[in-house]
């Protein structure tokens, strides 16, 4: 593989296409894309335990919806900080912190569990703690993937990247429907805190620095930042502003219980496996991406799979069969990978360093808020409606949103990148 110089001081970037593994090359990628498996798997199995036992508990859909109020109001309070901290302190340090607060959450979930005390308040108030980490924790992790990969190898770098994190989304759900179903609730807990260990490990044995490349004070003209350079990308705005408006309304794994207990009545293994085929098409969604490469109409490519996520949540919602649930599900893991791992290469192409960690604290805000409030809503609908009908108009609303973005907002349907991950264009719009 031949390499040529950038000429602006940057890695030597490769004049071939990459092969779909090449960013596994580089030892501490691979150490971070280890840990961001495990975090991420553990994240994917509590949450899901926490809305099959929530369900358990209150038999009530408002209650899953209460659910995102509590992850929801960390971030719309604290959200904008976490970026700036993830860029003021050291990365590395603030992900080591993050998964020993997520492990020990884990724990004392089960022992409320294991001594019969547990109540849904407990769950509500370690969902707003997670969230309130996560906010650093988020911007950290993402902020590091270009510290340990050459430029050319970015968009291959977070295809791969959000392949463990769909992955995770079959791993985790699956291992909290398959530990509820035979070992009981507590150890779901209790083994969902052993995931963050390897992560802990994999993260103190990197060898690139996690500090700070620029170095700020602590003030408001840092804290705005983040929020300065997003202005300034139309593309980025409008990238934000379309998922939350698709997702907040159109967010279905709350209401994945009621499907699987009062619908199809698969019981706990039936639930894990409609809560973990998401993953699976997302899976296939990351590998289409990294047989494909550098896909240079990223515009285009958002809208389609966002306008494709509605129409799998409107089939969803009316399929009779739990089989065909399971396909639909998997479409909607598919288009979101697509959207997602897209989104997040835009991102980091628009974004110096300096600033990565700030404007992925903005990223999170929109993109776990848009899961938070998607919570509320689908619970809140589909205590008035039922949850089939709360879906099919969440898949409705969401592509009149997308199409309203596609008519309305030419700059992201024009948007496309060059040759190289560095030769980013934002045409004007007409």
């Amino acid at each position: 593989m031949t390499q040529r110089e950038t000429g602006d001081g940057s890695p030597p970037r490769t004049s071939v296409p990459l092969r779909p593994w090449a960013s596994l090359r580089h030892r501490d990628f691979r150490l971070l894309l280890f840990s961001s498996l495990f975090i991420a798997a553990g994240q994917q199995m509590r949450q899901t335990a926490n809305f099959y036992q929530v369900y358990a508990i209150s038999g009530s859909s408002l209650q899953l919806g209460l659910t995102g109020l509590f992850q929801a109001v960390p971030l719309l309070v604290l959200g904008i900080f976490g970026g700036t901290v993830a860029d003021l302190l050291d990365r590395k340090k603030l992900i080591v912190l993050g998964v020993v607060i997520n492990l020990l959450l884990g724990v004392t979930l089960g022992i409320l569990t294991l001594t019969g005390t547990i109540r849904v308040s407990h769950i509500l108030v370690t969902t707003a703690v997670t969230a309130s980490v996560n906010i650093v924790l988020s911007p950290a992790r993402m902020a590091m993937i270009p510290r340990l990969v050459p430029r050319s190898h970015l968009m291959n770098a977070v295809s791969l990247n959000s392949s463990t994190g769909q992955a995770s989304q079959f791993i985790g759900p699956l291992l909290a429907g398959l530990t509820i179903a035979w070992l009981g609730m507590a150890s779901a807990y209790f083994f969902n805190a052993l995931l963050y260990v390897p992560a802990v490990v994999a993260v103190l044995s990197l060898r690139t620095s996690g500090a700070p490349q620029v170095q700020e004070r602590a003030s408001v003209t840092a804290l705005m930042g983040g929020v300065r350079h997003i202005w300034r990308q139309r593309v980025i705005i409008a990238l934000f502003l379309l998922d939350f408006g698709v997702i907040s309304v159109g967010y279905f794994r709350p209401l994945l219980p009621v499907f699987a207990q009062d619908i199809y009545k698969v019981g706990a293994a039936g639930f894990g496996l409609l809560a973990a085929s998401p993953a699976i098409g997302a899976v296939l969604g990351a590998a289409t991406l990294l047989m494909v490469g550098n896909v240079r109409r990223k515009g285009p490519l958002v809208l389609w799979a966002v306008l494709l996520y509605s129409l799998c949540l409107a089939l969803f919602s009316v399929t009779p069969w739990f089989w065909l649930a399971i396909l639909f599900s998997a479409g909607l893991g598919f288009t979101n990978a697509l959207n997602a791992i897209t989104r997040q290469t835009t991102v980091q192409i628009l974004t110096p360093d300096h600033l990565r960690g700030r404007v992925f604290g903005i990223f999170t805000i929109f993109g776990q808020g848009a899961n938070s409030v998607g919570t509320m809503e689908a619970g809140f609908v589909a205590s008035l409606l039922g949850a089939p009908r709360a879906m099919l108009l969440g898949g409705g609303i969401g592509a009149a949103v997308t199409l309203a973005f596609w008519g309305g907002w030419p700059v992201l349907r024009r948007f496309r990148t060059g040759a190289g991950p560095e030769e980013a264009q934002e045409p004007m719009a007409r």
